[in-house]
């Protein structure tokens, strides 16, 4: 799936080889997203920074505005 950021985003991400789980600018722009096993929608920014949303997270940020769903 493909989601546009309609305006810089800071949100929290995961970086797989630490435990910390920093913040990360997210600028506008597309963005691949994947469903996870745990049933969670991930948001890539690079191969390695991550941000995990819930679809009740997911559907906020859409009825904001914020994410754009370009292709399902």
């Amino acid at each position: 799936m493909r989601i546009k950021i309609t305006k810089n985003l800071v949100l929290h991400t995961q970086i797989p080889e630490t435990a910390s789980v920093p913040e990360a600018l997210f600028p506008e722009g597309e963005y691949l997203a994947n469903l996870t096993p745990e049933g969670k929608i991930e948001l890539m920014n690079t191969k390695k920074i991550k941000a995990r949303f819930s679809f009740s997270q997911f559907r906020e940020k859409v009825s904001l505005g914020e994410f754009v769903v370009v292709e399902s």
